[in-house]
């Protein structure tokens, strides 16, 4: 089973229904692994009914809720999600709030797919893919819209402030949470996670020359290596 993630998007999100709307998918843009996501993907999957679960950090032994019904409009697809009447329900639904949850994500098989060029890029057009779980992160997600595999030393900088950002809300959160003991052992594992990427590449990403070959390469090898961490981190590989 193959993931794809996004940055976190909720709507109608209501505590009293214990119901929200989370886009799962985007499509038309190239993501961090040269693949492009289409409308209609996952149509064949959804009419044949194939059973989709609602996980936490595509965890299966980590329930959140049910799938109530999953659709799509021109640029994204969407589940909607019931959490459960279970602690980790109460757990998800106080992260969202407190603003741990940053990314979903879909896992799947690819059914049927080509492959388009892309200057000296080789991409995967992924046209039906069966649909088999949704998932909120509380994993930093790559943003298929930045193109994680062109990352400039700006945007490399900016990832790092955003992982320094999300420790803040993750450390708070496990400070003052009601939530479950298995909950913020997991969040504390990131937040050790977090704080190891940081002390890695912090240094590294303000030592690169300002000009020159030497330059470039220090940023060349500084993405790769933030990229490999990223992708480790997103699978739980770390």
């Amino acid at each position: 089973m193959e993931h794809k993630s996004i940055t976190f998007e909720i709507k109608d999100m209501s505590r009293d229904s214990r119901t929200a709307i989370i886009a799962h998918a985007v499509y038309n843009n190239i993501d961090r692994v040269g693949d492009i996501s289409t409308k209609g993907m996952f149509n064949s999957s959804w009419e044949r009914k194939d059973t989709v679960d609602f996980l936490f950090n595509h965890d299966p032994g980590q329930v959140a809720g049910n799938v109530i019904r999953t659709y799509e409009d021109e640029t994204k697809a969407y589940t909607e999600v019931k959490f459960g009447n279970w602690k980790l329900g109460d757990d998800m639904i106080a992260m969202v709030e407190a603003g741990v949850i940053k990314g979903a994500s879909f896992g799947y098989e690819t059914e049927k797919k080509e492959f388009i060029q892309k200057g000296d890029r080789k991409i995967r057009v992924l046209k039906q893919v069966k649909h088999i779980e949704t998932s909120l992160l509380t994993k930093t997600p790559a943003n298929p819209l930045a193109g994680l595999v062109t990352m400039t030393k700006e945007a490399a900088d900016a990832m790092l402030l955003e992982l320094k950002e999300n420790l803040a809300v993750m450390e708070s959160f496990c400070r003052n949470t009601k939530a479950s003991d298995d909950t913020i052992i997991g969040l504390l594992k990131q937040v050790d996670e977090y704080k190891n990427i940081i002390t890695k590449y912090d240094t590294a990403s303000t030592q690169v020359a300002p000009d020159g070959e030497a330059s470039r390469n220090d940023n060349d090898t500084f993405r790769k290596k933030l990229l490999l961490t990223q992708i480790l981190l997103e699978h739980g590989r770390n």
